[in-house]
C-alpha cells in the first residue's frame, strides 16, 4: 500500500468513527494531524499497525476529553517495550504528537500509545 493511500485509508477510518459519534470533530481533527505527522515521518508503516495505534489514539482522546479513566497497561508489557530499540523514538514521536493538541491524555493513556508507536517504529 502506498502512503497515499496508507493516509487515504486511516483518514477513511477516523471519517467513520466521526461519522459514527464514536469520536468528536476535535478528536478526528487531532488524530488526522497525527497521522500526517506520523507518514511524515515513517512513509512505509505497516498499514495494519498504523490503523491499530490510530483507532487507540482517536479513541483515546475521546476518553481524555470525556475524563474517562483506561485501566493500566500490564507493567511487564511497559518495561519490555522500553528495552525495546525504538522506543526513545517512540516516546519523542508521543511527546511532539501531545505538543499538536490542548487534549490532557492520562499517564496510562500515554504508556498505552507508546508501545504501540514503539511496535509501528520496530519495523
Amino acid at each position: 500500500m502506498s502512503t497515499t493511500e496508507l493516509k487515504e485509508s486511516l483518514y477513511a477510518r477516523v471519517g467513520i468513527l466521526e461519522d459514527n459519534q464514536v469520536i468528536g470533530k476535535k478528536e478526528a481533527d487531532f488524530t488526522r494531524r497525527a497521522v500526517d505527522m506520523l507518514l511524515a515521518e515513517k512513509p512505509d508503516a505497516s498499514a495494519e499497525k498504523a490503523e491499530m495505534f490510530f483507532t487507540h489514539l482517536a479513541m483515546a482522546a475521546m476518553r481524555a476529553e470525556q475524563g474517562i479513566a483506561e485501566n493500566p497497561i500490564d507493567a511487564a508489557i511497559l518495561e519490555a517495550a522500553a528495552y525495546e530499540p525504538s522506543w526513545e523514538k517512540a516516546v519523542d514521536f508521543r511527546d511532539r504528537l501531545m505538543k499538536e493538541t490542548d487534549i490532557a491524555f492520562p499517564q496510562t493513556e500515554k504508556d498505552f500509545l507508546s508501545v504501540h508507536l514503539c511496535n509501528l517504529f520496530a519495523e
